[in-house]
């Protein structure tokens, strides 16, 4: 590859390096700014740059800093932090009985607006001294930024006049935190696709809450079953886990209590000890006058695409789907994947939505974002044929052998049902068709010009 411009497949590598995953719309733009930065650091020759990569730390960090999207600012989330606020920290609190802090962690802390956002919360409920607040980050200048603990307008525009002026200091570059917050957040370098954990040698482990938020969307699917069984041996029994909508869902990878509240979904850590003073998710009710609606619970472990369906209630979910499917009908799929978009926001658990969803992108040729979506279909239920077949469909051009990988779970998945039973999702459709289809789509892919298959 030595001079000429790096391509998406050496982007991809740059990204499995430092164990990260590069979604296939962000591979031309990282293709580019690694060019761009390869002539910075006067590397022209890509091998160099991948020996180099974990042995330079700056020239790692900039790698980084081109694979992922750094949006961050306080209280990004405001529901889970309200859910943290009414009914997490009290719980913990109670629990706490033999006067131990409560630990938290802040994993994927960015620039640090996340943890100092936790401390702030603790500060105003009048808890400062009574946690541990840890945070954990790939970007080592990320991290830098975090322990100065200044910020600029951006970073607060969720902040209202009383807590800018309560927590904050005016500096040169904008807002400096109190030091008395600054210093209650430790900072450690930690790269979640490659290190072991738990680590009790480094403190890194009997957490009571646990924030991993946009983080696992940034990472390869092969790691993530890895990872959610990490994060679940961090926690301390009954201790808690909040993820982002985007990220995927860890219920069928760790024997997590997984619940679905009005901040989304959130995990727990299964109590050992069914005598301890810890209580049961199932009691987390309305504390401080929560008026917000209670932690509802369902069955854990595993929560499957129909609990969404329950949580939405069938007659809200049917009404959605058919509108939907009524604007794609009609031709009309631009607003088809605008209402799909909005209801996958809040309902981020329906499989359906998010087939919908990638059905109108793939509509108005929006192949990379309809394949995205499909990978949140596969991750939701991985058995539903019809995702299975077009996130093959969408990759046929970009990447062949994941598409043959696709079309041979499609095969198999049908092949496992009776000829004419219906595919769901795909109810013109037969399994045995189906099958037929993937096979085509496999001979095709095997035929093609380069291909590793027979």
């Amino acid at each position: 590859m030595t001079g000429h411009a790096p391509s998406s497949n050496f982007a991809e590598q740059v990204a499995y390096r430092v164990g990260l995953s590069l979604p296939a719309s962000r591979k031309g733009y990282v293709a580019s700014a690694i060019a761009r930065l390869m002539v910075r650091r006067g590397i022209g020759d890509s091998r160099l740059f991948l020996d180099r990569l974990g042995l330079d730390a700056e020239l790692t960090d900039d790698a980084v800093a081109a694979i992922t999207v750094g949006e961050t600012h306080f209280f990004r989330g405001p529901d889970q932090f309200q859910l943290i606020r009414q009914t997490i920290l009290p719980e913990l609190r109670r629990r706490q009985s033999d006067g131990s802090p409560v630990r938290i962690w802040s994993l994927g802390c960015a620039t640090g607006e996340e943890p100092y956002s936790l401390a702030i919360l603790c500060d105003e409920e009048g808890l400062l001294g009574d946690v541990r607040i840890s945070a954990a980050d790939i970007s080592r200048r990320a991290l830098a930024i975090a322990k100065a603990a200044e910020y600029g307008e951006w970073s607060l525009r969720n902040t209202d006049h009383k807590q800018r002026k309560r927590h904050f200091t005016s500096c040169d570059e904008g807002f400096r935190l109190h030091e008395r917050l600054r210093r209650r957040v430790e900072f450690a370098h930690l790269n979640l696709g490659t290190d072991e954990l738990p680590a009790p040698e480094k403190q890194l482990a009997d957490f009571d809450l646990i924030l991993c938020r946009n983080v696992l969307v940034h990472l390869d699917a092969i790691a993530v079953p890895r990872i959610a069984r990490q994060l679940l041996a961090c926690l301390a029994d009954g201790g808690w886990l909040l993820t982002a909508p985007a990220d995927p869902p860890l219920w069928k990878y760790a024997p997590f209590e997984t619940s679905v509240t009005p901040a989304g979904v959130v995990y727990r850590r299964i109590i050992a000890h069914p005598h301890a003073t810890r209580s049961s998710i199932s009691c987390a009710t309305s504390v401080h006058g929560q008026t917000k609606k209670p932690v509802a619970h369902v069955p854990p472990v595993r929560a499957c695409v129909g609990d969404a369906r329950k949580e939405l209630g069938d007659q809200t979910f049917k009404v959605i789907a058919r509108q939907i499917r009524s604007h794609f009908d009609m031709g009309e799929t631009r607003e088809a994947a605008r209402l799909a978009a909005q209801a996958t926001e809040s309902h981020p658990l329906s499989a359906e939505l998010h087939f919908l969803h990638a059905l109108s992108q793939m509509a108005n040729e929006e192949t990379a974002a309809a394949a995205a979506a499909l990978r949140r279909v596969v991750y939701l239920d991985s058995t539903l044929a019809a995702a299975q077949f077009f996130l093959g469909a969408c990759l046929k051009d970009s990447d062949p052998q994941a598409a043959l990988r696709s079309f041979e779970n499609v095969r198999l998945i049908c092949i496992s049902r009776p000829p004419q039973e219906r595919v769901s999702l795909m109810p013109e459709t037969t399994a045995g068709h189906l099958a037929e289809r993937a096979q085509r789509e496999i001979g095709k892919i095997r035929q093609s010009p380069g291909s590793e298959g027979p």
